[in-house]
């Protein structure tokens, strides 16, 4: 028994609909989850551990800590294939850039990587810290 184009296609578009319609149903209890467990946090006083888990709830740098990890990782694979041309372009690029730009371009990625992470981990220890000496 073969299917005729169109139910084909309406099975099909059908199909793809669902997915969809799965995926924002997800996102939305996804949502709602984060929005539940951010109130929880908010409500709880004892711990002294909403600042710094809602930090990590809304981790607003993952973008920018995935391209940041992209652009270092990408050498290594075009080293892969072709190891001079990497050893070429990384002489010729660090000889004609000013020092004071490349101090920059590495303070930038420490605060990428560095400052970032540590405005999720001070809250905590600064709190943990003010409940030992309240003690």
């Amino acid at each position: 028994m073969a299917l005729d184009p169109i139910t084909g296609a309406m099975e099909l578009v059908g199909t793809i609909g669902g997915w969809v319609n799965d995926s924002f149903k997800a996102k939305r209890e996804l949502a709602a989850a984060e929005a539940e467990n951010k109130a929880r946090l908010l409500r709880d006083a004892q711990t002294n551990n909403a600042a710094w888990e809602m930090a990590n709830l809304t981790d607003k740098d993952q973008g920018l800590r995935r391209a940041c990890f992209a652009i270092f990782i990408f050498p290594f694979f075009w080293s892969i294939f072709d190891p001079a041309g990497v050893t070429n372009y990384f002489q010729v690029v660090l000889t004609a850039m000013p020092e004071w730009y490349v101090q920059i371009v590495i303070a930038m990625v420490g605060g990428i990587w560095g400052i970032s992470a540590l405005k999720n981990v001070v809250p905590s220890i600064l709190g943990q810290t003010i409940n030992i000496l309240k003690k």
